[in-house]
């Protein structure tokens, strides 16, 4: 069975164009833009004194997933109009980004139905594995791994099991750190009872015990 990379390069190299009538154009193009394989993507300079990973906001999908971006952001004020308000084609426009290519996908919701026919899933805890695995055995002593929360939060696993499979899996990636955010949605007690066996540190901010008036956990 062909793979989707395998398909594509078939179709730019017999002129195939996907899509339907009206769309053809633009599918045709997003068709041509060459995915990289895996080695091409892990392959990137190494520069300074220390390589910072950062991820955030999984919301517990362990699995690749269909992820569309909001076609809305409100901003307010001075911010109306600005970054992080900016979505759509008004972000392609803003950032130099070609409609109908795989940074456009994973960026906007523009003509998302269709890219997302043509480039899949996106996501998944083993393909965040096999990047940090890569960097780390590239640079072993000068690599920060950290998560900015939102992790143990948003599937139906990560609630039946109170956050017990997103805990698990992200302990055997090793963060240095991870901050928190609807975390605390499965109560104090439980975030509590999770803190006290992390294997690394957990870091809040402007979070204080009601009783002593000092901070509840590391900041």
């Amino acid at each position: 069975m062909f793979s989707r990379r395998e398909f594509l390069q078939a179709a730019v190299a017999t002129g195939a164009i996907l899509g339907t009538a009206g769309s053809g154009s633009w599918r045709a193009l997003a068709a041509q833009q060459a995915l990289m394989s895996q080695d091409d993507l892990l392959k990137f300079p190494t520069m300074g004194n220390v390589s910072l990973v950062h991820v955030t906001d999984l919301h517990a999908q362990l699995k690749p997933i269909y992820f569309r971006e909001p076609s809305v952001n409100l901003g307010v004020g001075e911010v109306k109009g600005k970054p992080p308000h900016v979505t759509g084609r008004d972000f392609l426009e803003l950032y130099k980004i070609a409609p109908g290519t795989p940074d456009a996908y994973a960026l906007t919701s523009d003509d998302y139905v269709a890219l997302a026919q043509v480039y899949g899933h996106m996501g998944g805890i083993d393909r965040i594995a096999t990047v940090l695995n890569s960097i780390r055995a590239d640079r072993a002593d000068n690599t920060l791994f950290l998560d900015g929360g939102d992790t143990w939060q948003g599937s139906y696993t990560s609630f039946k099991t109170k956050a017990g499979d997103m805990v698990e899996v992200m302990n055997s990636l090793k963060p240095d750190a991870m901050t928190s955010h609807w975390e605390f949605t499965y109560g104090i007690d439980r975030v509590k009872e999770i803190v006290d066996e992390l294997p690394f540190a957990f870091l809040v901010g402007n979070f204080f015990d009601s009783e002593w008036e000092e901070p509840a956990f590391d900041v």
